[in-house]
């Protein structure tokens, strides 16, 4: 099997990441229309089909990702939990700091956010609503993981980069192609190195050449299976 690894971009040396969505269960959202006997003109109100076991579990820290599309409204945003009872019809979740079912949504820190101020956190609509005391903080849905993936080319391009000394773990790998600039394989002994710190890497160079116009080294490299 070839061989995989992190993948880092090998011109900036950063990590390559991917978005994470695996095992992320999104909560029904819709938006209510005129709630009575409450402040509709500073909040919009509306509803989360929460699982019965999200439900179970539900407490400071607790977490619920929703999609709520983009809603032009400068209100503030309110949220009832709902929940399908076992046996059948709804009961919502009660907010402890006030016994009522509305849960205020705002940014960390007691900070108030509008519904059209979503889409600053997640242009996606896709949101992480986390209990804090009587209050769901809003943050933005997104997470991401690193990627993992085929590293035969980036190990052959790191390797002619490092010079001996240069990796912690492995004091005396790499082959230093900077040192060897404006230089020729016979006369400089490159050609011997590459070949010494491939095969240690248990690759087998099958020709290398240096581009007259770009000057950069070219290499067709095997990866040994066994």
């Amino acid at each position: 099997m070839a061989r995989e690894d992190i993948l880092i971009d090998a011109r900036y040396g950063e990590m390559e990441t991917a978005d994470d969505v695996t095992g992320r269960v999104y909560c029904d959202f819709r938006l209510l229309e005129r709630v009575d006997g409450t402040d509709n003109e500073r909040y919009a109100y509306g509803e989360l089909s929460v699982p019965q076991a999200a439900a179970a579990r539900w407490g400071e820290g607790s977490a619920l990702h929703v999609r709520i599309p983009y809603t032009a409204s400068y209100r503030e945003l309110r949220l009832r939990l709902c929940v399908t009872a076992p046996g059948g019809g709804t009961e919502y979740l009660v907010n402890p700091a006030d016994n009522r079912p509305w849960y205020t949504v705002q940014l960390p820190g007691s900070v108030p956010v509008r519904l059209s101020e979503f889409g600053a956190l997640n242009a996606e609509g896709s949101y992480c609503l986390v209990r804090r005391g009587g209050v769901l903080e809003l943050y933005s849905g997104a997470s991401t993981d690193l990627r993992i993936g085929a590293a035969l080319r980036q190990n052959e391009v790191f390797l002619l980069k490092a010079a001996p000394g240069t990796l912690y773990q492995y004091p005396t790998s790499g082959v230093g192609l900077i040192d060897f600039l404006h230089g020729n394989f016979e006369t400089t002994g490159l050609a011997t190195r590459l070949q010494r710190e491939f095969e240690s890497d248990r690759m087998t160079i099958n020709s290398a050449y240096m581009d007259s116009e770009t000057g950069e080294l070219l290499l067709d490299v095997t990866e040994k299976t066994n």
